[in-house]
């Protein structure tokens, strides 16, 4: 499905067929041609660029996922700036663009799939014995192949990163770049006003227009009958309880941050991008950045000149590889592998991620469940390339999510999140899908796949979101070629097993409500191979259950910490300039003091938007000097 028909293809549907078939063939092509067309996007400019490389740059950005789409847009509306976008991947495909297919993006070639280090304690379930990390590789980055979940994150989350002594970044001041970023449609500012959020920014924000399911209502039931409230919508006043996310949605389609951003800028003369070009390390003099040098496809090495700033925006994984690879990182870490230590600073650590346990499962039967047919999955087909409507525009329930805090009921900030996962009885495609998605085992899929058989089941997934354990990245060689060695240190601390453990007795307990009891619904014990010495529904086997079944749920932040400069542990200042280097910035998740409350993708569109004016004000009192 990723390229449109050839005229020749187009004249193998001509001759006798009937006016009305060969209509509906043509729209039906035309259709798929809407989904994943680089025409969408910025040209690779990558031959013109070889062309000109006397000429220097005045920014080059490094990275083009949702950070740096957002800054490559921003940038250049300067129109006196030149602006350069490096990415590694090349444009979205046509299954990015469809909701329901996400799963199917992990392991493939618009996926780094970094296989994290292996440690005893989680993924045991898995088919490596190791958690695998999805990233996006393609122009717009993970914002073309994540969830869409649109979670801006609890005001106290960024109120703490000020109160650290980051001036400029208290929920109130950065609200404006929270608005900024979005586009809430008409209908919604109408009913629930503009306070949180935005109605005209760059990126759409729509909701899943597509259920199968009456499990959001039933659940949310039973969570008012323990005193948890029903949110009118996630991101507004109130954040503890249970609702709907909107999502970057639009029409049925995703909307990754390269089509909102990026679209409406590609034609400006100023705004060059370059796809499939690794960047390798940044071309430093002294202690000042001047450029950056890539490899391209064919291996050639080039060197690029920014005259103003190079701004790294490679995400939490690639930014700490590049700086370490730079001569930017701990100068005992460098010096294992004969880097010289341009500026001893503590990249790569800090690493945080949000910790989904995907081993809970709600069992019952529901009468009125279809079990979808092959032709069904046409028909779906059919409804989604016509009309945008159907199954293949929802996003599996994952929309439907809670937040509460596990340890004070009375407390505003949460603790824990729940997404939820719907799967109708006998859908073995969408839990065999689930499965390799996540990297079980057979044994372990098995075991999914059995209980799906006879019954419904919803995912009630606990997410940690404030682990006090912390993880940390480094460089596995001195080669850019070579992936980084990633340590996620999940459940290290003793404290977020006790949490998530927590977060079991609190479904358990939803067993006990009208709601559950009417639709008979239940917790039930997954069969798993490495958890069978223990009795079910123990607390020994939700232990083991535990280590078995949690993992990431892509949220990976923190590794080129903001702080000010008496910060020991900080990469960058409150301007998201590195310490004791000129002219170099990062901007993307890895500056996070701390994770945010919820999916991360909204943050960083506001990290981006807020840098980007970092710079235009800091540039802007230059040039006029």
């Amino acid at each position: 499905m990723d390229s449109c028909p050839t005229q020749s293809c187009a004249a193998a549907i001509q001759g006798n067929s009937p006016l009305i078939f060969h209509q509906l063939l043509q729209t039906l092509l035309l259709s798929q041609c809407t989904l994943g067309n680089p025409d969408h996007y910025p040209p690779n400019k990558m031959l013109e660029i070889e062309s000109m490389l006397n000429e220097p740059f005045d920014f080059i950005v490094v990275g083009g996922g949702t950070a740096g789409s957002v800054l490559a847009s921003r940038l250049s509306e300067r129109e006196d700036w030149r602006i350069l976008l490096i990415e590694a991947g090349t444009y979205p495909s046509a299954i990015s663009d469809v909701p329901a297919l996400l799963l199917l993006l992990e392991h493939t070639p618009e996926d780094y799939d970094y296989i994290v280090e292996y440690q005893d304690d989680f993924c045991k379930g898995t088919a490596r014995k190791h958690c695998t990390w999805s990233k996006g590789k393609a122009l717009g980055g993970s914002s073309v192949i994540n969830a869409m979940l649109h979670v801006h994150g609890n005001p106290r989350d960024f109120d703490s990163w000020e109160e650290a002594g980051n001036e400029g970044w208290s929920f109130e001041k950065i609200l404006p770049y929270i608005k900024k970023s979005e586009n809430y449609p008409p209908e919604f500012i109408a009913k629930f006003g503009d306070a949180n959020v935005g109605k005209n920014g760059q990126i759409n924000i729509r909701s899943f227009n597509y259920s199968d399911s009456d499990f959001p209502k039933i659940i949310s039931e039973a969570v008012n009958e323990k005193g948890i409230p029903s949110l009118d919508y996630v991101n507004g006043e109130k954040y503890i309880g249970f609702g709907q996310a909107y999502g970057t949605v639009d029409n049925g389609r995703r909307v990754n941050a390269a089509k909102a951003y990026l679209s409406p800028a590609k034609n400006r003369k100023n705004l060059f991008v370059m796809t499939s070009t690794r960047a390798d390390r940044i071309v430093m003099e002294g202690s000042r950045a001047v450029g950056v040098e890539v490899t391209l496809p064919d291996n050639k090495l080039l060197e690029l000149r920014a005259s103003k700033e190079v701004i790294i925006s490679a995400g939490s994984i690639a930014t700490p590889q590049l700086l370490m690879l730079s001569g930017i990182g701990p100068r005992e870490h460098l010096n294992e592998f004969n880097i010289a230590c341009i500026a001893d600073l503590p990249v790569g650590k800090n690493l945080q991620d949000h910790l989904i346990w995907m081993g809970i499962q709600l069992s019952f039967y529901n009468e009125s469940t279809v079990v979808k047919t092959p032709k069904d999955l046409l028909d779906d087909a059919y409804l989604y390339l016509m009309h945008n409507k159907g199954e293949f525009t929802n996003s599996g329930g994952i929309d439907f999510m809670g937040f509460i805090n596990i340890d004070d009921t009375e407390s505003k900030f949460p603790n824990m999140q729940f997404h939820h996962i719907y799967i109708s009885r006998g859908s073995t495609y969408k839990v065999l899908t689930m499965n390799e998605a996540l990297g079980f085992s057979e044994e372990l899929t098995a075991a999914f796949v059995e209980s799906n058989m006879k019954n419904d089941i919803i995912h009630m997934a606990p997410t940690l979101i404030h682990p006090k354990s912390h993880g940390e990245i480094k460089l596995r060689s001195a080669s850019p070629t070579d992936p980084v060695k990633i340590f996620a240190n999940y459940l290290k601390e003793d404290e977020d097993k006790v949490a998530m453990l927590k977060a079991y007795e609190f479904i358990k307990s939803l067993e006990e409500t009208k709601s559950f009891k009417k639709y008979g619904i239940k917790v039930k014990p997954l069969s798993i191979p490495g958890c069978k010495q223990f009795q079910p529904d123990s607390m020994d086997y939700w232990e083991c259950n535990l280590r078995h079944t949690t993992g990431t749920i892509y949220h990976p932040v923190g590794t080129a910490k903001m702080g000010p400069a008496g910060d020991s542990t900080a990469v960058v200042n409150h301007e998201l300039k590195v310490h004791n280097i000129d002219n170099l910035r990062v901007i993307d998740a890895s500056i996070m003091p701390t994770i945010t409350s919820g999916n991360t993708n909204s943050p960083v569109l506001t990290i981006a938007e807020k840098g980007a004016d970092l710079i235009k004000k800091a540039w802007s009192n230059r040039d006029e000097l």
